[in-house]
């Protein structure tokens, strides 16, 4: 059969929109919040959390790609590189910053609050360092600790997209992480669908699953959950789920999940009083 009439023969697969983490992770939280963010595009504010997640975030970034060649003299040296660069970055988002109308010791408290979180995050890498250095030299070892970082993956055949914080590939093992700068170190269902996603991506990309998934809680060092088919599996059947329950345009078939998380004593969801206007 020429090659042409065996394209025609393969089904393309079409989905309402292509799904992330965070979507499906939306999706599972409350199906109303989806709708409004996802289907109907409704106007979303940031927040101190997600501003200051960028920050350090970028810092690291920046951190990684540093050619540590003529900045290494030391590991102090280097550390006062990565809070420079953390200092950097807060100030090119003040406009952002001041926009979110907290007081000066609001800001204050998660600015100092981040750079502690990195300087935490530096004492482990510095060791991971110091414990590589005895077989390579400084710069090589850093080479070794430095992972690719913001990978995005795309697989057209799931529907589903993705951006890995860090991938560490050290002594032939694959290791995912994601960075989070939460108050709690607690692994939850969330995380673990997220890390799950991840596995799932990168499979379909590289052909075999990571060896380790794992979040750095910043402000407390690493957690891992175990990797095997079934983790992929159930993370490929909650895919799967969402992209079938989300294929209606009809607010109806969206119903409201009320819980703790439509407001708070100190916020509330994006859409609560959209959600609750008629109330």
């Amino acid at each position: 059969m020429p090659m042409e009439e065996q394209k025609t023969l393969v089904p393309t697969v079409r989905f309402s929109r292509i799904q992330s983490p965070s979507s499906i992770n939306t999706f599972k939280q409350c199906p109303r919040k989806y709708y409004y963010q996802y289907i109907q595009r409704l106007p979303t504010t940031t927040s101190i959390h997600l501003l200051r997640g960028g920050i350090v975030h970028s810092t690291l970034e920046d951190f990684f790609s540093l050619d540590v060649t003529p900045a290494l003299k030391d590991l102090f040296s280097l550390k006062t590189v990565l809070i420079e660069f953390f200092k950097n970055n807060w100030n090119a988002k003040q406009k952002e910053l001041s926009r979110l109308g907290l007081a000066e010791e609001a800001l204050k408290f998660y600015h100092d609050e981040s750079i502690s979180m990195l300087e935490f995050w530096f004492s482990s890498f510095s060791d991971k360092l110091s414990l590589l250095s005895k077989k390579n030299n400084v710069a090589d070892a850093f080479k070794l600790l430095t992972p690719k970082v913001e990978q995005e993956y795309i697989s057209t055949k799931l529907g589903i997209r993705g951006f890995i914080d860090a991938i560490h590939e050290i002594d032939g093992k694959v290791i995912i992480l994601d960075y989070k700068t939460s108050s709690k170190d607690t692994m939850t269902e969330d995380h673990k669908l997220q890390l799950a996603i991840y596995a799932v991506l990168y499979q379909e990309n590289h052909g075999k699953i990571p060896d380790c998934l794992g979040i750095n809680f910043l402000k407390f060092g690493e957690k891992y959950i175990d990797v095997d088919e079934s983790l992929l599996l159930s993370a490929k059947e909650e895919i799967k789920s969402v992209h079938e329950k989300t294929s209606s345009t009809n607010i109806n078939n969206y119903p409201k999940n009320v819980t703790s998380l439509c407001k708070w004593s100190t916020g509330q969801c994006d859409f609560y009083d959209t959600c609750f206007k008629n109330y």
